[in-house]
């Protein structure tokens, strides 16, 4: 970005530069230089931040002197003008900012002072209308906003050459917040209920998303549920009066086709599933011809001896049973059966397709063509169970999320996060020129939902401004965001909603990538800032180097490292298995080593090697 020239410096001495090497300068910019040594000729070499260029000096200077210079002509050679008289050793950042503000007839404001300050102190390049703009920025600072914040941001928006307007500001600032985003959501959604001048359509949309939010384990739980429905549909010894209920509260939700029974509660399905699921397999036994249904059942035998979701009982069972029987509906009737009961025991374990025990089940039931039909079906299961309430749902419910929760692990946490920032949309902008079906998706997240809902003038001020608040946030964390050269950023903030408690999670990547496009694994920093309810501010920061793990947890309770000791040895064996060493895990308060900063500002300022991942 060129910036354009000082009109109100008056006539000064100039010199023409040539530099030894290629600055980054730009037209219109002042830099500081200091006067290293005099050769003869007028000859000079002057030291700007830290290189150093050959002058040819029209007005001698001495040597020793520093002066603030204008960079007049970035090409084809660099050319300054001297803006201040000499500064002396002795003058302090004020002094120089004075002098200079003098020298570019500049009104000596408040802000306009703090901003000199902190650009002559940070060394970043200044120019006349930069200068200008970012006391404007100040003078309109929103409520509660520091001006040492603000000038942090103004900082980070001049590194990012981004332009300086209030919005843009508002917007960084926010996204170098590391909390309040869940009582942000939490103060939108209520404005938005009371709201009645927004459509019911989009504000049901806005709400579906909400919800979402708060309940990232809402399908695993579904998941949970059918299972349990299934099996009790099977088990031929319950009661009609008990299983007729369940059966026709299934077909009305379209999760049995209408010829379901009691007698044959899971009939063949026609439809066709997800490749390499249950379903396809069985749909392909069904359409096979005669002479082809052993190949496809020994086939079957071997998928369902290599599949990891099953234990070795059920396989056991699988297998016999197709010994004594090729007919389909038995073997279908088997692995459902058998994915039913896993749908609620091995929640959040993948096989090696990626496909949980939940989606195998559902292909079985006919309803899996994608992953998307998948999670339709397990979303209105989760509302027709909740809004029809009785005695059996309830205990049905309670049962599910207890099963999920038993199960939270690494796998489950993973699962909860992909969800939030799915659900959050936060790069939907990126998506824009996708296909039909990933833009139909993108209709259905929380970012364009709150740009189309702030489209609408009529909406109340409290309602705006929670939306605009939750949008600058997605929209500062996604301009914090970058590349430098081979280093990279990525900011993101998780709500996440579990086990009754709320809590604002911050991550930040930062990590050098390798020829092959790939994260320097070997080398990394992965420190975790959390907002906990019980706990207050937690930091776990993960080092690593050469594959070696040391781990340290901040935070102000001190019975914290008897607890971190429980874990010690299956964080040790986790680690292991992925091919680390724990070195050691420790904790220490707050006090005893502060933390200087949640965001770094600025990706130069970050190590050079390995990854950096906050949350």
């Amino acid at each position: 970005m060129t910036f354009p020239s000082f009109s109100s410096i008056g006539a000064q001495s100039s010199q023409t530069i040539t530099a030894s090497k290629q600055m980054p300068m730009k037209e219109g910019q002042v830099v500081h230089g200091v006067i290293k040594k005099l050769y003869p000729n007028q000859i000079a070499e002057v030291q700007i931040g830290n290189q150093k260029v050959i002058a040819k000096l029209e007005t001698p200077l001495k040597a020793g002197d520093a002066h603030f210079f204008q960079v007049t002509n970035s090409s084809p050679e660099v050319q300054l003008k001297v803006v201040t008289g000499p500064l002396t050793g002795g003058n302090t950042i004020p002094q120089q900012a004075t002098q200079l503000l003098q020298a570019m007839s500049l009104t000596k404001t408040r802000e306009m002072q703090a901003v000199t300050q902190f650009f002559l102190k940070e060394q970043i390049p200044i120019s006349k209308d930069l200068l200008v703009q970012a006391e404007q920025l100040l003078k309109q600072l929103p409520p509660g906003v520091s001006i040492k914040a603000a000038l942090e941001g103004i900082q980070k928006m001049t590194e990012l050459k981004l332009p300086l307007t209030t919005s843009l500001l508002e917007a960084v600032l926010s996204g170098k917040s590391t909390s309040g985003l869940q009582s942000s959501i939490e103060s939108f959604k209520s404005a938005l209920q009371q709201d009645s001048t927004i459509s019911q359509a989009l504000k049901n949309d806005v709400l579906q998303s909400l919800q979402k939010i708060a309940e990232p384990f809402r399908l695993p739980t579904a998941g949970a549920i059918i299972g349990k429905q299934i099996e009790a549909l099977q088990n031929h010894e319950a009661s009609i009066s008990a299983r007729l209920p369940i059966l026709q509260a299934l077909k009305e939700v379209g999760v049995l086709p209408l010829a379901a029974s009691l007698s044959n509660p899971t009939p063949l399905p026609s439809q066709p599933s997800l490749p390499n699921s249950a379903g396809q397999w069985m749909a392909q036994l069904v359409e096979a011809a005669p002479t082809e249904k052993g190949a496809i059942v020994e086939q079957l035998r071997n998928w369902i001896n290599m599949q990891p979701l099953l234990n070795a009982g059920q396989k056991e069972q699988l297998l016999s049973l197709m010994k004594e029987k090729s007919q389909a509906q038995p073997i279908h009737n088997a692995l459902v059966k058998v994915f039913a009961g896993q749908s609620g025991q091995a929640i959040f374990q993948k096989d090696t397709n990626g496909l949980t025990a939940k989606e195998h089940l559902v292909t079985l039931l006919g309803k899996g063509q994608t992953l998307e039909t998948v999670n339709q079906m397990l979303q209105q299961v989760n509302t027709m169970i909740k809004s029809n309430s009785n005695s059996f749902n309830s205990q049905l419910i309670t049962q599910s999320e207890q099963a999920v929760l038993n199960q939270l692990d690494g796998k489950a946490f993973e699962h909860a996060m992909k969800e939030v920032l799915k659900t959050l949309g936060f790069n939907y902008e990126a998506k824009l020129g996708s296909n039909s079906e990933e833009l139909r998706q993108i209709a259905s997240q929380l970012k364009p939902q709150l740009v189309e809902l702030l489209q609408n003038q009529a909406i109340s001020a409290s309602v705006r401004d929670g939306a605009e608040t939750i949008l600058n946030r997605m929209n500062g964390l996604q301009i914090l965001s970058g590349e430098n050269g081979p280093q990279h950023q990525l900011l993101m903030q998780v709500p996440l909603e579990f086990l009754g408690k709320k809590m604002d999670a911050t991550l930040e990547w930062n990590g050098r990538m390798k020829e092959n496009g790939k994260i320097d694994a070997d080398f990394a920093r992965i420190m975790f800032y959390l907002q906990l309810e019980t706990l207050d501010e937690t930091v776990v920061d993960m080092q690593v180097q050469n594959r070696i793990v040391t781990v340290t947890v901040f935070n102000n309770d001190p019975h914290l490292q008897q607890v971190a000791n429980t874990f010690k040895n299956a964080l040790k064996d986790g680690l292991l298995s992925v091919g680390y060493t724990l070195s050691g895990v420790f904790t220490k308060t707050f006090e005893e080593q502060p933390l200087a900063s949640k965001i770094l500002p600025s990706i130069a300022s970050k190590e050079t090697q390995g990854v950096d991942i906050r949350i």
